[in-house]
């Protein structure tokens, strides 16, 4: 980890870089391992829904009638390939809790302490001190261990961040020295890694948006930027090209793959605000009031006004990143709180590049120390509060002590994590709720799945029907009820059998 003289932007081709001290290189690896270390008490912890549909798909994703295999989701191929390789990581299987696969939790732990230690790489070549450089860290590490964002569950933003902080690295890094090898590697380095990102969570698109702010203000020193720019849209081609070979070769085409992760953004978004509940403004204003409680707000403020006091080629990228990461957030529609994991890296930017002076780096130093308070009273808390057995874990221990392996399940709608923890599988191709509402609103495919040859035994229905925003029911529901029988309750949710599996429609419910 080295650091060089200067605004990387505007250094001399033969800048001497300076050495870092070891003290700052220990101080970054114990962050990461701390970081990772936060995640380990949390490995046996049931699976979200998110992280079993992914785990899902990703065990099944092969020649199908779908975009993944089967089954469809609104996301780009190098998630699903994370989430296989997480499969490979640890035994998974159901409990009375919900749905267990410790790989998860691993692929997530080494995801955030990937993430400190480029933070520490990145800054350290941008940081005006040591100070500065540990703070970043520090803000990295804490972040990335707080259950105010989410913390330990494993989604897209999340596994896109060490590939944003490799990007910005190598950014940084290629524009230093005279052109060569070195250069040329750290370039197409970066292109990939902006790339792998975006094919982890379509939305991230933060190297690109870094580099291409970058490439305009540095206008005067085209002469070296633009091989350097060749070589970088070289890399993140060549990513691309692979990707879809690779989503090709398991029967996803490049055709599905854009539908899924751009044009279905546009239709869901519409969906959102012409008919969403007031379900989509609840979680709005927590992950609010998370970025509020974590530190978020107040780290970005404070280093958002330092940032602007310095005059080098690196603010303006950093401030337009940061700015499309804040965007993503609120545009994201259903306002998770794993969202605003994606702001990490523009936050881990903005810090290192805050001039040291006695009341800038003061507040910031109180509003670091703040955000990992925060992180530490949240985690200890969720670690010690005891975990009730939810009413998704209690059907689907109904389902696996009534239930055939040969026997289908469809979950109406979404909490993919009762159909993992059944032990079934599911004909319909949506294990998500907004799918169904954009591409099957009056439930033709999943009547047809109910009718068809590969009809579920059982279905699960959120409600007393399965009515919900933004669907027209009317055929379904009739078919269900005619065809299937209520077996049981649990809380709102309510499971139904096929009539023709036991013969009988007069079975007394429990």
């Amino acid at each position: 980890m080295t650091t060089a003289v200067g605004d990387p932007a505007t250094a001399p081709a033969t800048a001497a870089p300076a050495r870092v001290r070891r003290p700052e290189i220990v101080v970054v690896v114990l962050l990461a391992v701390v970081a990772m270390a936060a995640w380990l008490p949390f490995l046996h912890r049931p699976l979200t829904a998110d992280e079993s549909g992914f785990l899902l798909i990703a065990r099944q994703w092969r020649g199908g009638h779908s975009l993944y295999g089967d089954l469809w989701v609104d996301r780009p191929p190098l998630l699903i390939w994370l989430f296989a390789v997480a499969a490979h990581l640890g035994p998974s299987g159901a409990t009375t809790a919900g749905f267990v696969a410790p790989g998860v939790r691993i692929l997530g732990a080494v995801a955030a302490g990937v993430s400190v230690g480029l933070a520490g790489v990145l800054s350290g070549l941008i940081a005006p001190a040591g100070r500065g450089r540990r703070t970043s860290v520090v803000l990295a590490a804490a972040l990335l261990s707080s259950p105010l964002l989410a913390m330990p569950e494993v989604d897209g933003e999340l596994l896109a961040v060490p590939f944003v902080l490799l990007g910005l690295v190598c950014v940084v890094a290629a524009l230093r020295g005279p052109w060569g090898w070195r250069t040329a590697a750290l370039a197409v380095t970066a292109g990939a890694a902006g790339t792998a990102a975006a094919l982890v969570k379509q939305n991230v698109i933060d190297v690109f948006v870094f580099a291409a702010v970058l490439a305009v203000v540095s206008h005067g020193r085209a002469d070296r930027l633009g091989r350097r720019a060749a070589v970088f849209m070289g890399g993140a081609a060549a990513v691309l090209g692979a990707a879809l070979a690779g989503a090709w070769a398991l029967g996803t085409s490049a055709s599905g793959l854009w539908e899924a992760v751009v044009v279905f953004r546009g239709q869901a978004a519409e969906v959102i605000d012409s008919s969403a509940s007031s379900a989509n403004l609840v979680r709005g204003a927590q992950i609010g009031a998370a970025a509020l409680g974590s530190g978020i707000v107040l780290v970005l403020v404070v280093a958002v006004v330092a940032a602007l006091r310095r005059r080098t080629a690196l603010v303006w990228p950093a401030l337009a990143m940061t700015a499309w990461e804040t965007f993503a957030i609120a545009a994201g529609g259903s306002y998770w709180l794993h969202y605003l994991t994606g702001i990490v890296p523009g936050l881990v930017l903005l810090v290192a590049m805050v001039r040291p002076g006695p009341r800038a780096s003061r507040m910031l130093r109180h509003a670091v120390v703040y955000a990992v308070a925060a992180t530490l009273t949240v985690w200890t808390y969720q670690l010690i509060a005891p975990e009730p057995v939810s009413p998704e874990a209690r059907v689907s221990t109904y389902l696996r002590e009534h239930a055939h392996r040969a026997d289908g399940v469809v979950v109406g709608f979404g909490h993919a994590e009762i159909v993992a923890a059944s032990g079934l599988s599911s004909p319909y191709e949506y294990l998500w709720s907004l799918p169904v509402r954009v591409r099957d609103p009056h439930l033709t495919r999943l009547r047809g799945v109910l009718a068809g040859p590969t009809a579920p035994r059982w279905v699960v229905v959120d409600g007393e029907s399965l009515d919900t925003w933004g669907l027209e029911v009317d055929n379904a529901q009739q078919y269900l009820v005619r065809h299937y029988v209520e077996r049981v309750t649990y809380d709102n949710w309510h499971v139904w059998q096929r009539r023709s599996a036991e013969g009988t429609s007069t079975e007394a419910r429990r």
